[in-house]
């Protein structure tokens, strides 16, 4: 599911994978910032309502938005090599917590 999630993104959003890729990056961005207007107006329209279109417009940011950066996080997180110490199997006596309750009171 991840890789199909990740080959549909790059799909149409990664420049150096969709078919923009052959222009400059100056008319990559213009014509995704034209498909983006183009794409919510469509969903307005769907809804027949132009009056959806502010609406519709900052649902799509937000979704768009959350995706770039999960798929963001997701690829800095793949880069990074964690280096965790195998974890002690109890805690010292110094860390637990006993919770008196008659003492509280």
């Amino acid at each position: 599911m991840k890789e199909f999630i990740l080959n549909s993104w790059d799909a149409v959003m990664d420049n150096r994978r969709n078919p923009l890729r052959h222009l400059d990056l100056a008319s990559q961005h213009y014509f995704m910032q034209v498909l983006g207007w183009m794409w919510s107006m469509v969903f307005s329209l769907s809804f027949l309502s132009i009056f959806q279109f502010g609406l519709t417009w900052l649902a799509h940011l937000l979704v768009i938005g959350g995706v770039t950066m999960t798929v963001a996080i997701f690829r800095e997180a793949e880069k990074q090599v964690a280096v965790v110490p195998n974890p002690p199997r109890e805690f010292s006596g110094a860390s637990r917590c006993v919770w008196e309750l008659n003492s509280e009171a």
